[in-house]
């Protein structure tokens, strides 16, 4: 049986706003997960329709399948969507990867695509392999031994430079002098260092979807980005670095890309609380009938007007972010968000009848002890004798780009033990989802990794568990550098305790 006549086209079959293009230069863009992860990004939808727009240049889609081990026992090759070509038939394979937890479905989206993963083992005959998205721009360098080209920053800046090197050149080589040099391009074959993040200008903003499905994650939702970047100061998170200044786009400008025939729009944002625009543009569209997604807003920003904007677009629960479990933290990590922020959003909920309230919040932090998780306890038992509550609890994981870049990774078994605590107290008070404390970990690890960490996954890529990383990592010689250093909440985050450790350990933030 054909995977794509009776897997991929059935999906085919339900999109709005699909592109067929044939050109001489082919592109594959490929995703290292399901078609629903996938057609729920917005970057990958944009980078689909700017190649489209090139001349000279046609771009059709890849996914990883669901069940990997299925499809290669089909013996087939990975199709494309728009055709069915094989996905590896192409001059320019390129992968937009958002998680770092994604490394290892890289390794094998390439192994099923037919191409080979280790760039080191292709030549003129392969596609180039081009590997960008929000992984990248974090830590590139774990995907060091397997694409050819890394792409850091916007993608809007550097897809007309790729575009017209895929058209000119006639070589690998060629293909390497042509962008070498231009901002955002990371060419692991003959640099040691990350470039200058690529910066797309105003003019090319704001992004917004080109597919709509039934079958994504945020399903039949038209995406279009209210601002990019963020004008708050979190030290943890990377925002303001990755997505580089704040840039808000005009209401009008949001408005005029959005289709008639949009029936439900999600609105894109680090920050959108702090986008100037945003109850406008929603009372715009929820006037039409269109049904609001926002992703989550700030507590101290939240009031009634907003609120009943989000309701009227059928939002209901509301979703903020607590980002620590203590107020002290939350200072610590230049939040600005207090417990009263927290309870005024719940008591504005109950009033206008939202079901609920979900509140993120990571725990693992350098500073962090039982005083801290009491806290989160009390609070939360607070918010849930307003409205009912559910807790998103992730563990705090360091980031290249950020001054948290050498703080310690908590540990697993901290972590567990403060989350049983939390989950034995609060079990009758909250609903619970928290992320894996194991997994946090590898995701820690490659969020600070080299090359030596891709070639860790590249042994495990096909039998990935946590006892495999492990192992993996001891026979390519990883160890933890940071595990040493000892945050302190009297000092700025991404500064230690003086103890015997490295230069990375004492705050070097890069």
């Amino acid at each position: 049986m054909s995977y794509w006549r009776n897997t991929i086209k059935p999906l085919l079959d339900d999109e709005t706003g699909t592109l067929f293009k044939q050109a001489p230069v082919r592109v594959t863009l490929a995703f290292p997960n399901r078609y629903s992860v996938g057609m729920a990004s917005l970057g990958y939808q944009v980078i689909y329709r700017m190649f489209n727009n090139e001349e000279g240049v046609a771009c059709e889609r890849a996914f990883l399948p669901d069940d990997v081990e299925a499809f290669e026992r089909t013996g087939q090759a990975l199709p494309t969507v728009e055709t069915g070509r094989d996905a590896g038939d192409c001059q320019l394979f390129a992968i937009s990867v958002s998680f770092e937890l994604d490394l290892t479905n890289i390794i094998r989206l390439l192994d099923v695509a037919g191409l080979r993963p280790l760039r080191e083992e292709r030549d003129d005959s392969d596609a180039i392999v081009m590997i960008g998205g929000p992984f990248t721009s974090s830590n590139p360098y774990p995907l060091a031994p397997f694409a050819d080209v890394i792409i850091i920053g916007d993608g809007e800046q550097i897809i007309p430079v790729v575009s017209e090197a895929l058209r000119e050149a006639t070589s690998r080589e060629d293909f390497y002098d042509l962008v070498d040099g231009m901002p955002g391009v990371f060419l692991p074959a003959r640099h040691t260092h990350e470039p200058k993040w690529a910066t797309a200008p105003k003019e090319l903003l704001p992004a917004y979807s080109q597919i709509v499905t039934p079958h994504s994650e945020l399903s039949n939702m038209f995406l279009v980005e209210a601002q990019r970047g963020c004008p708050r100061p979190c030290t943890f998170c990377l925002a303001r670095t990755m997505y580089g200044p704040n840039r808000n786009n005009q209401a009008q400008e949001l408005l005029d890309v959005i289709p008639d025939w949009a029936t439900k729009v999600g609105l894109v944002g680090a920050a959108l609380s702090d986008f100037p625009h945003t109850k406008f543009v929603g009372r715009t569209l929820t006037d039409r009938g269109i049904k609001l997604g926002v992703s989550s807003i700030r507590a101290d920003t939240v009031d009634a007007e907003l609120a009943e904007i989000l309701k009227a677009g059928g939002l209901r629960t509301f979703t903020v972010a607590s980002d620590a479990p203590s107020e002290r933290l939350r200072r610590w990590l230049k939040k600005g968000i207090t417990t009263e922020d927290l309870v005024k959003t719940a008591h504005i909920s109950r009033d206008l009848g939202f079901k609920g309230v979900k509140v993120y919040m990571m725990i693992g932090l350098g500073p962090e002890n039982d005083d801290d998780i009491t806290e989160l306890i009390s609070f939360t038992r607070e918010l849930a004798g307003i409205n009912r509550i559910a807790l998103g609890i992730s563990p705090f994981v360091p980031k290249r780009h950020t001054p948290h870049f050498a703080d310690p990774f908590a540990g697993v078994q901290v972590i567990e033990k403060r989350m049983k605590r939390i989950q034995k107290e609060l079990r009758t008070t909250a609903e619970l989802r928290n992320v894996s404390a194991k997994w946090a970990w590898v995701e820690s690890v490659i969020a600070r990794g080299g090359p030596e960490v891709g070639m860790a996954a590249y042994q495990i890529y096909r039998n990935e568990s946590i006892g495999a990383w492990k192992k993996a990592l001891a026979d390519v010689g990883w160890s933890d550098e940071f595990e040493t250093n000892a945050p302190a909440i009297d000092l700025p985050p991404g500064q230690y305790e003086s103890k015997d450790v490295s230069a990375h350990a004492q705050g070097l933030a890069i």
